[in-house]
């Protein structure tokens, strides 16, 4: 087992736990949110006389979002409403601060394991004394 020092360990696992108080602070109002990506799509028609045989193809958004194990389309329109855009990009930074605070978590377990095995004594080590 390699030892370490377990001030140091200790002073990380208090600068992670900040970390991740400040991180939770930040999404426990977040506000309204939507599940899901906004995607724009470039289509043609297939009217003859159209813009988009010429290569100017027709823009449109759809809200991406997986319902069922599926991924669903969502028509929105050729403009994205400023709420809706709004809503997703909220919706998708909090994914992230929920991710990094699951990191977070994941490190300071480790830590407190490392700090557990260093104190926790073998039987045969009590035998040995």
């Amino acid at each position: 087992m390699v030892f370490v020092d377990a001030g140091k360990l200790r002073q990380r696992i208090h600068q992670l736990d900040n970390w991740r108080r400040g991180l939770l602070e930040g999404v426990l109002r977040p506000g309204p949110m939507v599940v899901g990506s906004l995607y724009q799509m470039r289509r043609r028609c297939g009217k003859p006389g159209c813009k988009c045989v010429r290569g100017q193809l027709h823009a449109s958004w759809y809200l991406s979002r997986a319902e069922k194990g599926r991924t669903r389309l969502r028509y929105i329109g050729k403009i994205v409403p400023d709420h809706l855009g709004r809503c997703v990009g909220r919706y998708q930074r909090h994914q992230k601060v929920l991710a990094e605070i699951r990191k977070i978590d994941a490190e300071i377990s480790a830590h407190l394991n490392r700090l557990r095995d260093q104190a926790v004594q073998s039987l045969e080590q009590d035998e040995g004394s």
